[in-house]
């Protein structure tokens, strides 16, 4: 597993983030998509007007998951959806960290251990060569 730099990962960042658009779109349809079929699940009125909701639910799903695979193929991993969570495997300290993103932040300005969580994030202005005091 490739490990990141700081500055990889941001310059990897508006790929992932066109990707993100992308699912956040599909995100939102499906979301539409689930609320109408769980009306008609309710109310069964409409035998094919559930199916084709079903449907629609199913091809979102499976568009997200292939737009998610992509993602993951740069070597980062994809911890949520909504909101979007990347996490960019990295060294700091000669221990493994990640690097997060947040949907919805400019660039990568958080980190946490690898078992930390999104509730362990910490900026990366800690993050400091001592001896060349330069951020990593």
């Amino acid at each position: 597993m490739k490990n990141f730099t700081l500055r990889e990962a941001n310059s990897l960042l508006p790929q992932i983030k066109l990707l993100v658009d992308e699912i956040k779109e599909k995100r939102k349809d499906l979301y539409i998509f689930l609320e109408k079929y769980e009306d008609e699940l309710e109310n069964r009125q409409d035998l094919l007007e559930m199916m084709y909701y079903k449907t629609q639910i199913e091809d979102l799903h499976k568009e997200i998951n292939e737009l998610i695979e992509i993602i993951e193929s740069f070597g980062v991993m994809v911890k949520g959806i909504d909101p979007f969570l990347v996490d960019f495997p990295s060294e700091y300290q000669g221990r493994k960290i990640l690097l997060c993103w947040k949907e919805g932040e400019e660039k990568i300005e958080y980190w946490h251990g690898l078992y930390d969580g999104f509730a362990g994030r910490r900026h990366v202005s800690e993050m400091k060569d001592k001896k060349n005091n330069v951020e990593i």
